[in-house]
């Protein structure tokens, strides 16, 4: 799908606000012409969508030596002067956290909000998230959090399953049952107890293990309470959402932070990031029915 088409689909689900990454800009980034941008702008009056939040992470990954604090002011300057043409306030910043606060000047300047993604396996109570509410107490208009849902996934991904049935060390109907006996709440080693006598692969065994433990980093939704008032944006991560007329995630614990979130006082966009089509080649997923469906179910949750 081209740009064009992206819009368009938002448009006709309902979901307006856009979350541009800058590396999906072919041939064009960074040097966007006058023509692209002017372009942009059209688009937007046409479907009706409202530029919110740049993605864009700083390149010191790509570099056999890690750029300098100069370099990567510079690198998030660049990005947010892009921002600014095409109407972006916020920016979902990730790794390295203490960039922020050299980049706050620039930022400033283009009249940025850096929004600081907290990402899995990361806990909501660290010392890293503490140091940038301490920041985003002392700069509200450019410092704050970008939760990713991720970080509330108490369920395993398809991908780990579809994977391992793919490779024949994991048989379906065991792997399904040990995933329904989880999500039952009944106790591990009673499932394994039941497994033993399925005549289970090595891999149908290990697979109980994995599923007890996909929740490990699934955080607590009201430990997001106290941060909220820092949150202009979250990141909907999905890897798969339910069938037919029910709209709900399948691993993440949607239905129990968007209450958290509306009733403590967010009021931003959450873009939905779908993850699942990592499952391409080993089963077929319609991707964009699959974001349809995520939004879908954010409209449900939400009451509009």
């Amino acid at each position: 799908m081209k740009l064009r088409d992206c819009l368009e689909e938002m448009s006709d689900i309902g979901a307006y606000g856009v979350e541009f990454m800058t590396q999906a800009i072919p041939s064009e980034y960074p040097n966007l012409s006058d023509k692209w941008v002017a372009e942009w702008w059209k688009m937007m009056d046409k479907f009706g969508t409202v530029p919110d939040c740049l993605t864009g992470f700083v390149d010191s990954c790509r570099r056999l030596k890690p750029m300098t604090i100069e370099e990567n002011v510079a690198f998030l300057e660049r990005d947010f002067k892009i921002a600014k043409r095409l109407g972006l306030t916020k920016f979902r910043l990730g790794p390295p956290a203490w960039i922020i606060e050299a980049a706050i000047p620039v930022a400033e300047k283009y009249g940025i909000w850096m929004g600081w993604e907290i990402h899995s396996p990361m806990p909501l109570k660290n010392e890293l998230v503490d140091w940038i509410v301490k920041k985003a107490e002392k700069y509200p208009n450019t410092i704050g959090l970008v939760p990713d849902m991720g970080i509330f996934q108490k369920y395993p991904r398809p991908y780990t399953r579809e994977t391992q049935i793919k490779a024949g060390t994991l048989t379906r109907d065991i792997a399904m049952f040990i995933e329904d006996s989880y999500r039952k709440g009944l106790e591990k080693a009673e499932v394994a107890s039941k497994v033993k006598g399925m005549n289970p692969k090595p891999g149908d065994t290990n697979y109980v293990e994995a599923v007890y433990r996909a929740g490990a980093n699934c955080n607590n939704p009201k430990d997001l309470i106290p941060l909220i008032p820092y949150v202009k944006h979250v990141h909907g991560k999905c890897h798969e959402m339910t069938k037919g007329d029910e709209f709900k995630d399948t691993t993440m614990i949607y239905d129990e932070v968007v209450p958290v979130l509306m009733e403590h006082g967010f009021d931003g966009y959450i873009a939905t990031e779908f993850e699942g089509q990592r499952v391409g080649g080993v089963e077929d997923i319609d991707e964009v029915e699959e974001v349809r469906r995520h939004q879908l179910m954010l409209k449900q949750l939400l009451g509009v």
